[in-house]
C-alpha cells in the first residue's frame, strides 16, 4: 500500500500520533561477574555505542519481569533483581519511554551475544569502559556506585 503524506487523515493520524505519543517501558541491567567487571553489548543496528543490556518491556510483565525476559534474551544469562537502581523519562524516538535501571544478580549462564540484535557482547571494569557508550550511561553508573536512587530525566 502506498500511503499519500499529504493526504488530510494521514495528517490527521500523524498529528495524533505527536500528541499522544505511546508510553512504553524500558529496563537496562547491571550485571557483575566475579571480577567486578560490568556487562555491556553492543546493538548490531542504529548507534553502534555500547549499552547495558535491556530493551522494551511487553504489555504484560512488570518492569523487573522484563528486565529478567531482556537479559536471558540479549546475554544468555539468568539473573535476579537485587535493587532498582533508579527510573527515567527519555522522550526519544518521538514516544515517552520509561525506562527502569536495575542492579541485577548473575545466577547462571555464560554471556554471549544473541546473533541477532546483538552484535558483540563484552565485560569491563569500572576503569576502562567501552567506547562509545551511550550518553548518560556513566551518570547511570556513578548513581550505581553511590547507592542513590536516581530519577527524573534520562541523563546525557
Amino acid at each position: 500500500m502506498h500511503w499519500n503524506w499529504r493526504d488530510p487523515a494521514i495528517k490527521v493520524l500523524r498529528v495524533w500520533w505527536w500528541l499522544a505519543r505511546p508510553r512504553t517501558v524500558g529496563v537496562r541491567g547491571i550485571v557483575q561477574d566475579e571480577a567486578g567487571r560490568i556487562l555491556f553489548v553492543r546493538h548490531s543496528y542504529a548507534s553502534r555505542n555500547w549499552y547495558l543490556p535491556g530493551g522494551g518491556g511487553d504489555g504484560n510483565e512488570s518492569a523487573d519481569e522484563s528486565m529478567v525476559r531482556e537479559m536471558r534474551e540479549e546475554t544468555g544469562l539468568k539473573v535476579e533483581i537485587i535493587r532498582l537502581v533508579g527510573v527515567y523519562l527519555w522522550l526519544g524516538s518521538y514516544k515517552r519511554d520509561n525506562i527502569f535501571v536495575f542492579e541485577c544478580k548473575w545466577l547462571a549462564g555464560e554471556a554471549q551475544a544473541d546473533g541477532g540484535e546483538i552484535a558483540d557482547i563484552g565485560w569491563y571494569p569500572l576503569q576502562n569502559l567501552p567506547q562509545p557508550l551511550t550518553p548518560g550511561t556513566r551518570e547511570i553508573l556513578d548513581e550505581w556506585l553511590s547507592g542513590r536512587t536516581g530519577y527524573g530525566r534520562w541523563p546525557g
